[in-house]
C-alpha cells in the first residue's frame, strides 16, 4: 500500500510539474492553495443549485473522464435551465482563478454558476451553448492545440450523455449530479497513451474529492450532520491502452482496486466502469516461448514511432536481465539485447550508426512482491519528417525470445498507433503477422475466436481486453449488435474468452456499424461505434441500480444482479439500450 501511494504522490507531482509538456503554458496554477470549507456557504462556489440536488437517500454521482464532455448539453439540466454538472474540471484550459484554487491546472466551473450561464442563455443575455463553451474556457479558438472542445462529434459528447444524460423531466435526473473531467487534447491526440495514466489519475482523484464536497454541500442545504449523506460513485473512463502488462499490477489498476475495496466514513461505494477495447481482430497480442518468433509488420510511410512491449512470467528473485529478446529488421542481420540491470537500454542502428530502434528493459513490481521481466521496443518512424532524420526500414520484422526452448510464455503485444479524428496525421497501426492465423473463413466471414481458427497461432483474439481494465474490481463493458444480440467482431476478449463482465448493445447489426449518439450541441446527432460506448451504458445503468438502494460489492455481485434482471444466465449479461436517442 505504501508503494501504491507513493506512486500516486509522484503521478501528481509529474502533472504539477509538467514535464512533458501537455498543458498549455496558460493552464498551469502558479498560486496553488489549499481546499476550504467555504464551498459549503459561498453562493459563488455552490455545486448545484437548491432545486438540482438530489434525494440524499437515493442519489448516486455519475463522474465522466473524457474529452470535450458538453457540460451545458439539455440532458445535463433539469427544467427551468437548472444544471446537474456539479463539476466540471477542464484540465487544459486557462487557469482560472477562484473557483478550484486547490487545482494544479484548468478551470473549475460548478452547477449554480452553469444553471446562471443557462439561465442567461435561455433570456437572450447569453447568445447560446456555443458562447457559453467560450465564455467557461471549453473552446478557445486562440490557444494552441487542437481545440477538441470545438467539435460538433467528439468523444467526449457521445460517451458522457450516454452515462448521465437524462430527459430534463425524467424523475430519475435529479438523482443523478454529474462531475465532469475533461483531459488535455494531446492526451487524446496521442492514441499510444504514453502520457495519459498521470492526468486520468489526477482526474480520478479530482472527482473523489468534488463527490466528498458535494456530499457535505448537501448536508448543509438540507441541514443534515456530517456524514448523514454518503452518495455512491460510478466513473466511466472511456479509453484504454492496447498493451501492458494485463495483470492489473499498474498504477492506475492498483488505485481503481484500493478505490474500489474502501469504504470511507463520508463518501458511498465508488465503482469504475471500463470498455473492453475495439482490437480483437487488430492482431496487436502474441504468445511466444524462447526460441520461437513473430513478424512485426512496420506500414510505410509512418511518422510516428512504432511500439511493442514483451512481459515475462512472474518470478521471486529480482530482475537480472534474464528476459532477452532478438530483432531482425528487413536487409539486416539479427541482433539481440543483452541486458543486465533493470532499466538499462540498447540502441540498434544501422550501418552509417542512425539509430533504427531503442530498446528498454522494464521489470516490474506486482502487489504481491514478485517481479515481472519487460521489455519495451521502439522503432522510428518509417518515413521521417525532415531530411537527414533516421527512419526504420518498413515491412516485417521478427520478434524473438531469445534463449532455448522452453515452456515459460511471454505476452507479446503492439502499442496503438491510429489517427484520432479531429487530430494530426501520420500515424499508421502496426501488426503482428503469424501465418497460422486466419482473419477470415472461405466464406468471408470473420473468424471470432481462436477455436474457430484452429492450430496453434502465435497471435491471438484472447486477452486483448483494454489494458486499463485488467484489476480485480474495474467492471468491463463489452458490445454487441442490436439485432442478434452477438458480441461484436471487434470487442476484444478476456483471457477466459468472455467479451466482458456485462454486454451493452452499440452497433445496429454487422453490417451497419454504428449507432445513434449526440453531438456537442443539445438536439445535434451523430454515428458512433465501439465499446467506449457499451461503457457508458453499464455506468449509468450501474448508477440507478445504486440509487437504488442497491447492496453491490465487487465485480460478480454486480454481474449477478444484471443477470437476475435481464435473464441471461451462463454468459455475460445483456443490458438493454440505455438512452434511445430522442426523436425531434
Amino acid at each position: 500500500m505504501m508503494a501504491l501511494a507513493n506512486g500516486i504522490v509522484t503521478a501528481f507531482e509529474d502533472f504539477l510539474n509538467d514535464p512533458a509538456g501537455v498543458l498549455s503554458g496558460d493552464a498551469a496554477n502558479t498560486d496553488r492553495r489549499m481546499a476550504s470549507d467555504d464551498d459549503l456557504a459561498d453562493p459563488a462556489l455552490a455545486y448545484l443549485s437548491d432545486s438540482a440536488l438530489p434525494d440524499p437517500g437515493k442519489g448516486c454521482i455519475i463522474g465522466v473522464i473524457d474529452d470535450g464532455i458538453p457540460f451545458v448539453h439539455q440532458c445535463f439540466t433539469l427544467p427551468g435551465h437548472v444544471s446537474r454538472m456539479a463539476s466540471v474540471w477542464m484540465q487544459d484550459a486557462r487557469f482560472r482563478p477562484g473557483v478550484g484554487d486547490d487545482l494544479p491546472s484548468g478551470a473549475e466551473w460548478r452547477g449554480a454558476e452553469l444553471s446562471a450561464l443557462l439561465a442567461g442563455a435561455a433570456s437572450g443575455e447569453t447568445r447560446n451553448e456555443d458562447a457559453i463553451y467560450r465564455l467557461t474556457g471549453a473552446v478557445d479558438l486562440t490557444r494552441p492545440g487542437p481545440p477538441s472542445g470545438a467539435f460538433e462529434t467528439g468523444h467526449g459528447a457521445a460517451v458522457a450523455p450516454l452515462a448521465a444524460g437524462f430527459d430534463p423531466a425524467d424523475p430519475q435526473a435529479r438523482n443523478h449530479p454529474v462531475i465532469a473531467v475533461c483531459l488535455p487534447p494531446r492526451i487524446i491526440a496521442d492514441s499510444m497513451g504514453v502520457l495519459a495514466p498521470v492526468p486520468i489519475l489526477t482526474g480520478m482523484l479530482f472527482i473523489i474529492h468534488r463527490a466528498r464536497r458535494l456530499c457535505r454541500f448537501i448536508e448543509a442545504r438540507r441541514g443534515l450532520s456530517t456524514g448523514d449523506v454518503r452518495l455512491p460513485v460510478v466513473i466511466n473512463l472511456s479509453l484504454g491502452l492496447t498493451a501492458g502488462p494485463r495483470d492489473g499490477s499498474t498504477l492506475l489498476e492498483r488505485f481503481m482496486d484500493a478505490v474500489s475495496a474502501t469504504q470511507a466514513a463520508d463518501l458511498g461505494p465508488v465503482q469504475f466502469v471500463l470498455p473492453m477495447g475495439n482490437h480483437r481482430q487488430s492482431r496487436l497480442r502474441a504468445r511466444l516461448r524462447r526460441g520461437q518468433q513473430v513478424g512485426w509488420r512496420l506500414p510505410p510511410d509512418d511518422t510516428t514511432i512504432n511500439a511493442i512491449e514483451i512481459w515475462g512470467p512472474p518470478h521471486d528473485h529480482p530482475p537480472k536481465g534474464a528476459l532477452q529478446v532478438t530483432l531482425t529488421l528487413p536487409g539486416h542481420a539479427p541482433a539481440t539485447t543483452a541486458f543486465t540491470l533493470p532499466w538499462q537500454f540498447s540502441v540498434l542502428s544501422d550501418g552509417k550508426g542512425m539509430p533504427l530502434a531503442r530498446a528498454y528493459y522494464t521489470p516490474h513490481l506486482l502487489p504481491d512482491g514478485r517481479w515481472r521481466d519487460g521489455i519495451a521496443v521502439i522503432a522510428t518512424p518509417t518515413c521521417p519528417e525532415r531530411l537527414g532524420e533516421p527512419f526504420a526500414p518498413p515491412g516485417e520484422w521478427r520478434v524473438e525470445i531469445a534463449g532455448s526452448h522452453g515452456d515459460a510464455i511471454y505476452d507479446v503485444t503492439a502499442q496503438r498507433d491510429e489517427v484520432i479524428r479531429g487530430f494530426r496525421r501520420g500515424a499508421r497501426q502496426s501488426w503482428f503477422r503469424d501465418p497460422a492465423y486466419r482473419s477470415h473463413t472461405e466464406a468471408g466471414f470473420p473468424i471470432l475466436t481462436d477455436a474457430q481458427n484452429g492450430g496453434d497461432p502465435l497471435v491471438i483474439r484472447k486477452g486483448t481486453v483494454n489494458s486499463y481494465a485488467t484489476g480485480s474490481r474495474t467492471l468491463r463493458a463489452g458490445a454487441i449488435y442490436r439485432h442478434t444480440e452477438q458480441d461484436t467482431a471487434y470487442g476484444a476478449l478476456l483471457n477466459d474468452g468472455q467479451p466482458g463482465d456485462c454486454l451493452a448493445p452499440v452497433d445496429r447489426s454487422v453490417n451497419s456499424d454504428s449507432m445513434i449518439v449526440r453531438g456537442r450541441g443539445s438536439g445535434s446527432f451523430a454515428l458512433a461505434s465501439g465499446t467506449s460506448l457499451a461503457a457508458p451504458q453499464l455506468a449509468r445503468w450501474l448508477a440507478v441500480q445504486l440509487s437504488g438502494g442497491a447492496a453491490l460489492e465487487g465485480r460478480q455481485a454486480i454481474r449477478n444482479q444484471a443477470q437476475q434482471q435481464f435473464g441471461t444466465q451462463g454468459q455475460p449479461p445483456i443490458l438493454p439500450l440505455a438512452a434511445h436517442f430522442r426523436d425531434f
